[in-house]
């Protein structure tokens, strides 16, 4: 694991952003930065060049290279958080496997097709909430946000591994939720609806859905990262400081729940 740390101390507190380092993550980054937080862009590959844009900007952020499925890496990207900065103040769960998959029927699907999903979306989550959790119940407040996904409530078809990866996401935010509120600190879930503009899935874009997509919503329009970033930002900062185990859909409309 590398790390990489840029700028100065901010007032705001400290996040840590996985898969930050392009798409979404990115996004929630550059945000976070904006609005006075010092940001840690946690990435399996790249993180610095996103670290050094904020900085570039007047930031502060701190690129760390880990792979979140990894205990070793994500305990040592908390410790190397704290030791820079001294504390933690929000785990942002964004890393995640997708844009890889291919659209399979459940039968064709094989056992490490169905590992991965587990492995990166599921397991990764836990373990770098695993990994900030002694630091946030020592200052007895935190901030965890999970990602989960819009193809839960919908069901799609064709990503059997992958939707039911995202609804275990819920799942473990909920009981997360009641083992961390005595210590203060909330767990929380976003489910995105697909974003077409996210730099990872551009490749993949399919014009025909995107236009079901649009026609779905209540907003008839395309998604893109920046929908997300207000409700993030909701729920790492003092304002929802008596909301956890919730999941927020952030769709535009699509489903309502």
């Amino acid at each position: 694991m590398q790390h990489q740390a840029t700028g100065q101390s901010a007032t705001d507190g400290v996040v840590i952003v996985t898969g930050g380092s392009k798409g979404i993550g990115r996004q929630y980054c550059l945000d976070l930065a904006k609005r006075g937080y010092r940001v840690v862009v946690a990435d399996i590959a790249g993180p610095g060049a996103v670290a050094a844009e904020i900085t570039e900007n007047g930031g502060n952020a701190l690129g760390i290279e880990a792979d979140v499925t990894s205990e070793n890496d994500s305990r040592m990207m908390a410790e190397t958080v704290v030791d820079e900065w001294g504390s933690i103040t929000a785990l942002v769960n964004n890393a995640g496997y997708f844009t890889s998959i291919a659209k399979t029927p459940f039968d064709e699907l094989t056992p490490k097709d169905w590992q991965m999903a587990f492995d990166v979306n599921v397991m990764g989550t836990w373990l770098c909430c695993k990994a900030v959790y002694p630091y946030m119940k020592k200052r007895r407040y935190g901030k965890i946000v999970n990602t989960s996904s819009m193809t839960v409530p919908t069901g799609v078809p064709g990503f059997l591994h992958y939707v039911s990866s995202k609804a275990a996401i819920v799942g473990l935010t909920r009981a997360l939720a009641r083992e961390l509120g005595e210590h203060g600190i909330a767990v929380n879930t976003i489910s995105p609806c697909y974003i077409p503009h996210d730099e990872g899935y551009s490749s993949r874009q399919d014009p025909a859905m995107g236009t079901a997509l649009m026609n779905e919503r209540a907003f008839k329009r395309e998604m893109v990262p920046q929908d997300l970033v207000g409700t993030l930002h909701y729920l790492v900062s003092r304002d929802s400081d008596f909301v956890t185990g919730q999941n927020l859909f952030v769709n535009g409309g699509r489903v309502f729940t």
